[in-house]
């Protein structure tokens, strides 16, 4: 069997190949790995009076990874 680079995968073609080999658990943790070694989500609270300031940071931020 021809050895698999999870490495190079992208998030969609590790997903694709979790669904299309759901015996592997290599696939399953390589993607899982990747997943959770991102940064969290923003929170930003109902009340919170700065939400405006985050959400556009948070937004800069995503913007300025992709460059």
């Amino acid at each position: 069997m021809t050895q698999v680079n999870y490495a190079a995968m992208t998030d969609q073609e590790r997903k694709r190949s979790i669904l299309a080999h759901r015996d592997d658990p290599e696939a399953f943790y390589t993607y899982m790995d990747r997943r959770h070694s991102r940064p969290g989500k923003v929170v930003i609270k109902f009340n919170d009076p700065n939400w405006e300031t985050k959400v556009l940071a948070a937004i800069q931020e995503k913007l300025d990874q992709n460059i």
